[in-house]
């Protein structure tokens, strides 16, 4: 480990001291290519995360339907998803994002792929603005800037395969221990945008707990549906509690600048990269923000410079996986795309794909096995679906993969696969004819990709600006229009002006018509004297539910209560045939609790927020 750290140390301070801005406003292929994997499994994760609730937030049965949707949604904000009310409509549309997601992860017509993503994630969005937080707009956010960024430049199928691999597999593109940098206007935004996060949100914390003595880290733990378990154990550690709200506003303040310094290189965008992911491991353990914190660290890729993959590379042309070879059957066009596919995706380029039949050991036993030969470098060969665990256990972050693949139920499936594959490679061959072809990538930026990606920076900026006290007048129309449009439009005020300073949890009572009392909100009771546990996240389903409470509390158009009692009214009728057991009246309160940090009681508010009536005769006349 002491030797991996000294070579990791010799690698960046060998670099150079000093670059030009091209160089600071550079991406390195390698680093887009980790942000495209990111984003592509985040979607998935958030597609699947939001599933669980498909009915109950995206369709005309949920809480919001779109006939409520229609009159407090912004009408910039477009929808495929409000196409239709139905869970059909919507499993259609999760299904789809999710095949261009996993298009995007292996980096198939990555380009398309983006947009589509990025398309159908905006779409989701809009649809329900009421579950949103935070990292649903950065989400989107990066998606939009990777239309315009050439994420299937590495580790992609798109680069696997380049016209030039048919002709000479073992070409070279890139040199591993070089620099793969990348430039653009799309690099300059994006960059821009990343950072934008944390200046703006810096700026806006104006709020006192952000200043001397430093209470705001006190104040956010003390959020009971926020915090942690780990947050609630280390709130006692009250020393410690400045020195952690002092250094989130410094870093949010300093480590842009360091990123964006172009002397002592690349020293100083690695010291502010590993600042500002600082920040998003502590809220990770912290305080529950769902997939924030990751969706940061996304954000972050695009900030890692070229030495850290040269020394990686370095590292992994020393390993035994540069010794691997692929042999492969020349008359099948179909076995080189793999080859080829699984060398990007697995291993380093430096590995070789060789014609099995110039080499006569090799190809008599291809010939004997109907098989490929996967060659290890010393002496050992693999075969079948041996060969396909053996190549994934070569990938540090798919070995898991690797292993469970040498599994005998699924080696028995996967020798079956491969066999039915192996006697059917004409008809693999036509296949992938067409729907993999060669392809070459274009990485030149075009004029209206440019002047597009120009655009929408200034709108970005623009933006941002207008976001702070008394700056809201040069957001012009189309500014506003044009960012919303995109889903581009944004407000960094996480904790700002300060922390909230309060805890928070929803009572739901009903009275049927018999008038029964029912509690409509398990999680909580509906006494008004009942108290909650310290931690109060469990008396939400999830963050997004807990967002979604938060929002009806506070949200300015009663549409939303109004839908939000109907949905309820709904439910519960549905499912009772004696009428004197239905729900006539639901009310909602909210309990608050106020924070302190004088370790004093905190003061109990409980305050109507809502009244339904689910039918007319019940509503005072």
């Amino acid at each position: 480990m002491i030797q991996r750290l000294q070579g990791l140390f010799q690698a960046v301070f060998n670099a150079d001291n000093w670059v030009s801005p091209k160089t600071v406003f550079s991406i390195d292929l390698r680093s887009l290519a980790l942000m495209r994997i990111m984003l592509a499994l985040l979607i998935l994760v958030d597609l699947v995360l939001r599933s669980r609730f498909m009915t109950l937030f995206y369709t005309d049965a949920g809480i919001l339907p779109r006939a409520k949707w229609v009159v407090v949604n912004n009408k910039w904000y477009l929808s495929l998803h409000a196409a239709s009310g139905d869970l059909w409509w919507q499993i259609v549309l999760f299904i789809a994002a999710g095949v261009f997601a996993l298009g995007l992860l292996i980096g198939y017509r990555t380009k398309l792929m983006s947009i589509l993503s990025w398309v159908l994630l905006a779409s989701l969005l809009n649809r329900n603005e009421m579950v949103l937080q935070g990292g649903d707009i950065l989400l989107v956010v990066m998606s939009f800037w990777a239309v315009f960024l050439p994420l299937g430049a590495k580790w992609s199928v798109d680069a696997a395969l380049q016209p030039e691999y048919k002709r000479n597999p073992n070409q070279l593109r890139y040199q591993p221990d070089s620099a793969q940098l990348y430039f653009s206007v799309a690099t300059v935004a994006v960059i821009i945008q990343v950072l934008c996060l944390y200046v703006f949100t810096a700026i806006l914390k104006t709020g006192a707990p952000w200043r001397f003595p430093f209470e705001a880290a006190q104040y956010t733990l003390e959020i009971q549906h926020f915090a942690t378990p780990i947050g609630n154990w280390f709130k006692q550690l009250t020393p410690l509690l400045p020195f952690g709200a002092a250094f989130v506003i410094i870093t949010e303040f300093i480590g842009p600048v360091l990123v964006l310094l172009p002397f002592k290189w690349p020293v100083t965008r690695i010291i502010g990269l590993l600042m500002l992911a600082s920040l998003h491991v502590a809220f990770l353990l912290l305080i529950h923000i769902g997939l924030f914190p990751i969706i940061d660290f996304m954000s972050l890729t695009v900030l890692i410079p070229s030495a850290i993959w040269i020394y990686l590379a370095n590292r992994r042309q020393k390993s035994k996986a540069s010794s691997i070879v692929m042999y492969y059957d020349e008359d099948c066009g179909f076995c080189l795309k793999m080859c080829l596919i699984l060398r990007e995706l697995l291993l380093p380029d430096t590995v070789k794909i060789l014609r099995a039949q110039n080499y006569n050991d090799i190809y008599a036993i291809m010939e004997r096995e109907n098989s490929w030969v996967i060659s290890d470098g010393a002496g050992k060969t693999y075969i079948h679906w041996s060969a396909m665990a053996f190549l994934f256990t070569q990938s540090w972050l798919l070995k898991p993969i690797g292993w469970l693949m040498k599994f005998p139920p699924f080696m028995w499936v996967g020798n079956r696969i491969y066999h039915w594959v192996a006697n059917n490679r004409g008809t693999m061959g036509n296949i992938t004819a067409s729907a993999l072809p060669y392809r070459s990538l274009k990485l030149k930026p075009t004029l209206v990709g440019q002047l597009i990606a120009g655009y929408f920076l200034v709108v970005v900026l623009i933006f941002n600006v207008s976001t702070l006290p008394g700056m809201k007048k040069i957001r012009h129309n189309i500014i506003d229009y044009s960012a919303r449009l995109v889903r581009i439009d944004q407000k960094w005020s996480m904790f700002a002006p300060k922390p909230l300073t309060l805890s928070m949890y929803p009572q739901i009572h009903g009275t049927l018509r018999n008038g029964e009392s029912v509690n409509l909100y398990k999680l909580t009771g509906d006494d008004p004297d009942w108290v909650a546990p310290d931690y109060m996240y469990p008396l939400y389903d999830n963050y997004r539910t807990r967002k979604y409470f938060d929002r009806l509390r506070a949200y300015k158009n009663n549409a939303v209560r109004s839908a939000f009692g109907h949905y309820q009214c709904k439910t519960w009728n549905s499912k009772v045939t004696d009428r004197s057991q239905q729900l006539g009246i639901l009310t909602l309160h909210y309990v608050t609790l106020d924070t302190n940090l004088e370790n004093k009681p905190k003061v109990r508010k409980r305050k109507l927020a809502w009244k339904h009536w689910c039918y007319p005769e019940f509503k005072p006349k």
